[in-house]
């Protein structure tokens, strides 16, 4: 099986490395059902797999440390008998072998003895059914022809309906219900007889897992389902013990028991092979809904040449993804891992398509849950449109870019998020998968709201299993007339940073659109997501403790609303909605007044942390995050621009009307903080009891000179909140600050503070982070990044940025992050989210050289892949810095991809290759596109005496930059001398300048662009 791709990385020698988890990526196309498969370099590579989540699992989830163990024993296995001489591939250490890394598939091969064992993998796309398919290719090295006997598959397949908790905590209790089916016919079929809840209520399960195996011609091979066949009495399965000792011919015979038993799914061949031959099995092993799904399926003719299309397919579909994003440097490592890159980011934030020519719907995604992520319950809809669930901030941050890629996005994802946004502040934590109701869809029998995936079994399940022509227009018809519904939910507590991704989705948008600036910011109306929970007053979220006051109670349920999601309505009825800006105008509101006691840092009044979720204590120790008032400062100072541009009335509910003038009229009152702190707090929860009890419907506006003044304050009072923090910390932005409450006085409302201390915190790297997105102080900036290496924060050793400095002498109340060991999860560790994040901001602050230097360092397709300990195309979720005390593991990647490092690289190379702005209007109001990117010299490609950089611009247009000489070429360090532009109708056009204007910059913007070239000359 040839695997021809544009992406690839090999480890030789793989079973003898630094051991690692990953995964192959479940994209099966959008008429497929994907499958999850998690792989480890040890053994046969695949450790586990299955469709849906953990309790549909066919070969058995486990923890990375466990899979690690478990994999050469429960995984895949090959035994092999050459000329009678027992053998197992991938078992010997000293053997050859070698692990290909692809996007979507996978290969390791194993040489010894004459033998070599080649398996490739990769999952089913576009069939009504998920599989992972396995080609086994065997060649005979040698000289001579050698007699083969071979028993190839899994020592343990779960039959279906056998959920996680079952296996792991009743396996045997669990076997009474097991049986195997049509073993027969060498398709055998793994279910449970009945459902297995203790209820009244018994159904039968139609659902199975099957496995078939077939030679090159498609004929069908011998199947053994019961494990004691093959292993005899080594129930440890170390040994294959009747395939050693019983000739294959006869082995294939015995009696098998099927019932009551965990069973197997091993294929037989025996085959005389001549030197330099290859015999190749081909298995697939997956799960259906029916044995009628399964039966249509095994009409086509399952040979060598469906295996070898179906790879193909799968090949090109992740390919076809990630041309978004092709790109050639002189790093293949670094061209490779954008694309693969850019793959994980669609995984995490979704691809989006456009069904029945009106909804912008996201498919691939999923929540990240892993080996080594085994804490958290994944989803994938095994459905056609598959989509996932996932959180608010993951979702959010991974889409950020998605405008760029894609014309059809626009303010999707603006206005769902900042409809997410409730009229307290916060926000729910889940993004459920997307549904929709339809009228039409009732007459398919569909009652309740509906996936798209769902949708397409109906018309299938009315038309006999068929999705053709008539089909789909079906489909689109109904998916035209539907509506989606809310799609979010409370989940668990309110974090105190989610609010803040939700402003880069409108400056990306405003990057492609700068001439819709003022239609999305003030006719474009927004809902409030209706809030299940509600916040405290602050008096009662207070107990006394041996420790001193703690906030310990922090929400409380409603009772006048849905259990359902819901978005907020009036007391008439009517739903609650806004302009945009009048979201951005309360969010700006409630969230100062959301400041601690010394006016600083953004109180975590929800229960939970920001971004950096391993400080769950901080929230009792009323901690409050500059994290968010940086970002606050960052809205702010937005919104006033947009306010003194457009000089217009502002429309608000009258509630938040009222709030926002009152929370004005007390930051400007001169009294001292912890007065300020009371009378804030007093408004903001005269407030929100009116949220909780519903708007009255009523809407005020506020004159443009008001909100301006009001904005002017607000600006202000944040400006000098920074600079106070900054001076506080010694120059380095502060990320944190708790408080004890040294007076207090306890009243019928509770535990009320008379006066605050506080309490600084070790530097953690998302201070400077969010404090480098303020402001234009370029020499300022430079002068905090030089402390910043100075620091605890920086890893001399790795030349990398640790996400916190040491905690030793902080307080064990942090959080879980103080108990871990040092450079290792969120303690001292290289966390490569937030290190991406903090390369980005030098890069968009200008600071180039600083940038490129860091970035050689620190970014994934640069390192040094025996150090990083996998390969070099996957992102991890941390680095084990040089604090741990296993020197060993200095380094290395743990917790493999899915991980926000992905947008944040993402955002990086469009800054390098593109630069800030590529669309703006001129004083004549025209659009215009000009380009001003910032490329390192190490990555400037030389090919014929010409100097070049290409990559992929809005997803669609290749860009090629050619340049004079190698060298850094840094924004106002170079001249542009020339662009040409070639359109897709054939026509082009070339201009001496820097600057499109026009029909050209509105050409590009349409996608209508096929190449354009950049001629750039160091000034």
């Amino acid at each position: 099986m040839e695997i021809v791709t544009k992406v690839k990385d090999e480890i030789e020698n793989y079973g003898v490395k630094s051991e690692f988890a990953s995964f192959l990526p479940g994209i099966a196309g959008l008429n497929g059902i994907p499958m999850w498969c998690y792989i480890v370099n040890r053994g046969q590579a695949v450790v586990s797999f299955g469709v849906q989540d953990k309790d549909h699992g066919i070969m058995e989830f486990y923890p990375a440390h466990t899979a690690y163990q478990m994999v050469e024993r429960m995984g895949f296995r090959t035994f092999i008998k050459a000329d009678g001489k027992y053998y197992e591939p991938f078992k010997n250490p000293a053997s050859k072998t070698k692990m290909s890394v692809y996007m979507n598939s996978l290969a390791i091969e194993d040489e010894e003895d004459g033998i070599k064992v080649k398996v490739s993998y990769t999952t089913l796309p576009g069939e009504k059914l998920a599989a992972l398919m396995r080609v086994v290719e065997i060649t005979n090295t040698s000289d001579a022809k050698k007699n083969l006997e071979i028993l190839d598959g899994m020592p343990s397949l779960i039959p279906y309906g056998v959920g996680q908790e079952s296996l792991k905590m009743m396996a045997q209790t669990t076997k009474a219900w097991m049986q195997v089916e049509d073993v027969n016919t060498n398709i055998p079929y793994y279910r449970v007889r009945v459902s297995m809840e203790d209820s009244a209520v018994v159904k039968k399960v139609d659902g199975g897992n099957f496995a078939l195996g077939r030679l090159s011609d498609g004929t069908s091979l011998k199947v053994i389902v019961d494990p004691r066949v093959v292993f005899d009495y080594d129930l440890g399965f170390g040994t294959a013990v009747g395939f050693k000792e019983t000739a294959l011919k006869e082995l294939v015979q015995e009696h098998q028991n099927t019932s009551n038993e965990l069973p197997c799914a091993f294929f037989a061949k025996e085959a005389t092979v001549e030197s330099n031959e290859t015999i190749t099995l081909y298995e697939m092993i997956g799960q259906v809904r029916n044995k009628q799904v399964l039966n249509s399926f095994l009409e086509k003719k399952i040979d060598a040449d469906f295996f070898e299309r179906k790879f193909d397919e799968s090949t090109k579909l992740t390919e076809a993804i990630t041309d978004s994003v092709a790109t050639k440097t002189a790093n293949k490592t670094f061209d490779s891992y954008t694309r693969y890159n850019y793959m994980d980011n669609v995984l995490r934030g979704g691809k989006p398509i456009q069904l029945g020519n009106k909804h912008t719907y996201y498919v691939y995604s999923r929540k990240h849950g892993d080996l080594e992520r085994d804490y958290n319950y994944f989803s994938m809809s095994p459905e056609f449109y598959s989509q996932g669930n996932g959180n608010f901030r993951d979702v959010n941050q991974n889409r950020r870019c998605d405008t760029f890629f894609s014309p059809i996005v626009k303010s999707k994802n603006i206005e769902m998020f900042y409809s997410l946004i409730q009229l307290d502040g916060y926000n729910p934590l889940k993004i459920e998968q997307m549904r929709y109701e339809s009228k039409k869809a009732k007459e398919l029998g569909i009652e309740k709201p509906f996936t798209p995936g769902e949708l397409a079994a109906a018309i299938m399940d009315k038309s006999d299993g068929a999705f053709d022509t008539k089909e789909a227009k079906l489909f689109d018809e109904i998916m035209a007339d539907a509506k989606e519904t809310v799609n979010g939910d409370f989940g668990e507590g309110y974090w105190s940073d989610h609010w803040t991704y939700n402003l880069d989705l409108i400056e990306e948008y405003l990057e492609i659109y700068p001439d819709d600036a003022k239609d999305l910011l003030y006719h474009t109306n927004v809902k409030a997501f209706d809030c299940k929970e509600k916040v405290r007053p602050r008096f009662k979220r207070y107990e006394e403790t041996d420790n001193g006051i703690r906030q310990y109670y922090y929400l409380d349920s409603r009772d006048n609303t849905t259990k359902a999601p819901s978005f907020a309505i009036d007391k008439e009825g009517k739903e609650v909605t806004m302009p945009l800006i009048s979201k951005l105008i309360l969010m700006s509101a409630i969230k100062l007044a959301t400041l601690d006691a010394y006016g600083l840092g953004v109180e975590m009044e929800g229960g939970k942390p920001g971004w950096y979720d391993a400080l769950n204590g901080l929230p009792g120790l009323l901690g409050s995050s500059m994290n968010e008032s940086y970002e606050l400062a960052r809205m702010i100072d937005f919104v006033k621009d947009v306010l003194y541009k457009y000089q217009e009335n502002i429309v608000l509910p009258k509630e938040v009307a009222d709030f926002i003038i009152s929370i004005h009229k007390a930051e400007q009152e001169p009294i001292d903080s912890l007065d300020k702190w009371n009378r804030k707090n007093h408004i903001k929860e005269e407030y929100r009891s009116k949220v909780y009890e519903g708007f009255t419907g009523e809407t005020k506006e506020i004159s443009p000179s008001l909100i301006k003044e009001i904005f002017d304050t607000f600006s202000a009072s944040m400006k000098a909140s920074i600079t106070r923090a900054v001076e506080i910390s010694d120059g380095i932005a502060p990320a944190y600050f708790t408080y004890d409450i040294d007076e207090y006085e306890k009243t019928a409302e509770g535990i009320v503070p008379k006066h605050f201390t506080m309490v600084k915190v070790p530097y953690f790297l998302e201070g400077p982070v969010r404090f480098l997105k303020l402001g234009d102080d370029i020499s300022g900036k430079r002068v905090m990044y030089s402390k910043i290496k100075e620091s605890d924060l920086f890893d001399e050793k790795l030349s990398m940025y640790k996400v916190n400095a040491s905690l030793k002498d902080a307080s064990f109340e942090l959080g879980r992050c103080r108990a871990f060991t040092p450079g290792w999860l969120e303690n001292e560790s290289i966390w490569l989210h937030m290190e991406y994040k903090y390369l980005l901001e030098l890069l968009r602050s200008g600071l180039y050289k600083e940038f490129f230097e860091d970035f050689k360092n620190a970014a994934v397709p640069f390192l040094d892949k025996d150090t990083y300990g996998r390969s070099t195309l996957e992102n991890s979720s941390f680095i084990a810095s040089s604090k741990n005390p296993n020197e060993r593991i200095h380094g290395k990647g743990f917790v493999a991809r899915l991980s926000g490092s992905t947008i944040e690289f993402i955002s990086m190379w469009k800054l390098m290759f593109f630069g800030k702005n590529i669309f703006t209007v001129n004083e004549a109001g025209d659009l215009q596109f000009e380009l001003t990117p910032a490329i390192p010299e190490y990555l400037i490609a030389e090919k014929d005496g010409k100097y070049y950089v290409s990559s992929t611009l809005l997803g669609n247009t290749t860009l090629r930059l050619e340049f004079d000489k190698k060298q850094d070429y840094i924004p106002g360090q170079y001249a542009i001398t020339e662009i040409t532009v070639n359109y897709n109708d054939g026509t082009s056009i070339t201009e001496n300048s820097n600057v499109l204007t026009k029909d050209a910059a509105e050409k590009i913007r349409d996608r209508c662009a096929n190449s354009i070239t950049i001629k750039m000359t160091p000034k």
